[in-house]
């Protein structure tokens, strides 16, 4: 494909961007829409192939009814001299691959960030029954805002339309392959989630779980070993992060996520404190550690649990029982005057059993010292705890003081607790506030600004935001912040401002109508902006003049796009055809030489 080539009457071609197995791929221009494009073409050498074209065909009806943020947007496709193409959106960044390889160690926050935007475009996908089965990080795409997108759904299954699905057979990249694809069986959500499992896995390690010198022992690894720890390569790695992959790449596929967007969910929380202390996740067929635990045999039980109370009671509940049991035998034979007898001999055989409780109850006491129950006093001050603890017939033990959001000098808890009962004279220990907790603030520029409000601000920040013009930092992105990353601060007492960029310096284009080139340049090497100059004949507009532009005057641009001038060469005669054309090829030479210069000077600054 050339550049400038005019595809389908409305893409020009500017530059190559990549090669893929079947099709090339090129940054493109619309000149209808004036916006850049990006245009797939089937390979030459396989426009033949049926399963190419099917496959090529396939991605186009996969993805042509998706309409989401976190997927590549399909615009247009159709026929060109027999060559298939496909048009989508063009995303100015780079893939997840060389994301990873260019940005490692990326911060957990990040980490989220980039998965969560993946998994929406995924559970998009399979809500319109589209199962992507090739889901890996050079399918994922990264725009200079932060914004992710998901491409290639090639070998993607429409369960509606085209499908490429066969048995016994498998499709897909082998490190990131589910072990049920990888057995020849269809793939399913649940494949999808494994290979986000391993494409999580690795924006954490900086690497793929499984690796070998031959496609087939990766693919025996996947069927066969657990996935290693990553807490093993990183151990500041939260536990409930790492259980996130652990689920979604079960090697039993009931036992993975429902869906993405299940999994979403999950990730959202795992930098939460509330899950700080998450133990790791066990899914069942793993071996199991079983604890030990003591069970005593009955009659210790009821050894420990015995009291003369108890037995006293159990003593009156026998004799109840066996009186009971004789005057239900000799109901029916007893007179009015037995019957008497007998009421009289079950009130005294309980005030028997009474007498028996209450003395025994008065044993107890006499033979035991005195008891103390522990005043509740928490936050009540030192000195104050102390004094009650004096009246309540306590000594003070250790005082010692912990960070608290309790008032500063006051009690926390003590040792007992509230409410224990102890002897007289026991000692209870104070645990006193030294005030709250402080923590170290912590470095967030370059980070998704969104990201880390919500984590802040959960742990208690007041959090506001100033926006400003970046070039160097994605929309979205910190900036500044106003407290220094090493300062201790308290969370619930603090307030930060974080400075967030708004994107790339909006610089606005003027009217360059009768201009000339010159002055187009100057304007191009002042602002650091690329123009592609054409050339053309015209009637009404003098030699080296602009005749349009297709950024309108007082519309804004930023130093990544690229602005098209078409200057005038004058009115041309048959005459003189040859030379107009000879030096309409020198003009075109002479723009691409300004427009490379451009492009220098826009690096540069």
């Amino acid at each position: 494909m050339k550049l400038n080539q005019l595809i389908g009457d409305r893409y020009r071609i500017i530059r190559p961007i990549g090669e893929g197995g079947m099709a090339n791929v090129y940054r493109a221009f619309d000149v209808i829409l004036q916006r850049d494009v990006t245009v797939k073409i089937l390979r030459f050498d396989l426009r033949d192939k049926d399963v190419v074209r099917k496959r090529f065909e396939n991605e186009i009806a996969a993805t042509a009814e998706l309409s989401h943020p976190n997927i590549v947007q399909i615009y247009d496709f159709g026929d060109e001299d027999d060559d298939q193409y496909l048009v989508s959106e063009f995303v100015d960044g780079m893939d997840l691959k060389h994301y990873i390889q260019e940005e490692f160690p990326i911060s957990f926050s990040k980490v989220i960030d980039i998965m969560e935007q993946i998994l929406a475009g995924v559970a998009e996908a399979h809500e319109h029954g589209i199962v992507h089965r090739d889901l890996k990080p050079q399918n994922v795409l990264i725009a200079r805002d932060g914004e992710v997108k998901i491409t290639d759904f090639g070998i993607a299954q429409v369960e509606t339309s085209l499908g490429l699905t066969q048995t016994n057979s498998a499709i897909g990249s082998v490190h990131y392959m589910s072990p049920e694809q990888i057995k020849g069986k269809s793939a399913t959500v649940r494949s999808d989630i494994y290979a986000l499992g391993i494409i999580l896995y690795e924006m954490l390690a900086g690497h793929v779980p499984f690796d070998g010198e031959t496609p087939v022992a990766v693919a025996v690894k996947h069927t066969q070993e657990q996935i290693p720890s990553v807490r093993e390569i990183d151990a500041r790695i939260p536990q409930a992060l790492e259980n996130v992959i652990i689920r979604a790449t079960a090697k039993e596929p009931m036992q993975r996520y429902l869906s993405a967007t299940e999994m979403g969910n999950d990730l959202r929380t795992a930098l939460s404190p509330a899950r700080l202390n998450e133990s790791r996740l066990v899914l069942p067929g793993e071996e199991l550690v079983e604890a030990v635990t003591k069970v005593l045999p009955l009659h210790e039980v009821q050894e420990l649990t015995k009291s003369p109370v108890k037995a006293a009671e159990q003593d009156n509940d026998e004799a109840l029982r066996k009186t009971d049991s004789k005057a239900k035998k000799s109901k029916k034979k007893l007179d009015p005057k037995a019957k008497k007898k007998r009421r009289r001999r079950i009130i005294l055989a309980s005030l028997a059993a009474l007498a028996v409780i209450l003395g025994t109850l008065w044993a107890v006491g006499a033979m035991s010292p005195k008891r103390v129950t522990i005043s509740n006093l928490n936050g009540q001050t030192e000195a104050a705890a102390k004094k009650t603890l004096q009246q309540d017939g306590l000594t003070v033990g250790k005082v010692t003081k912990t960070a608290s959001n309790v008032a500063v000098d006051s009690v926390v808890r003590t040792n007992p607790g509230a409410n224990k009962v102890v002897d007289r004279g026991s000692k209870v220990d104070l645990v006193i506030s030294s005030g709250p907790k402080k923590e170290r603030f912590g470095d967030y520029v370059n980070e998704r600004y969104s990201a880390v409000a919500s984590q802040l601000k959960a742990k208690g920040y007041t959090v506001h935001k100033k926006e400003v013009a970046s070039d160097e930092y994605p929309t979205g992105y910190i900036v500044s912040q106003n407290i220094q990353a090493e300062k201790q601060v308290v969370p619930g007492d603090t307030t930060v401002t974080f400075t967030v960029s708004t994107g790339e310096t909006k610089i606005t284009v003027p009217d360059f109508n009768n201009r000339s080139q010159d002055y187009v340049a100057g304007w191009a090497n002042e602002n650091g902006v690329v123009v592609n100059y054409t050339d053309t004949n015209s009637n009404s507009v003098p030699d080296g003049q602009v005749v349009n532009q297709s950024i309108a005057a007082g519309r804004t641009i930023t130093k990544n796009q690229v602005l098209y001038v078409t200057i005038s060469r004058g009115s041309g005669n048959q005459d003189n055809s040859s030379s107009s054309s000879q030096a309409s090829s020198s003009s075109s030479s002479s723009s691409s030489s300004s427009s490379s210069s451009s492009s220098s000077s826009a690096a540069n600054s």
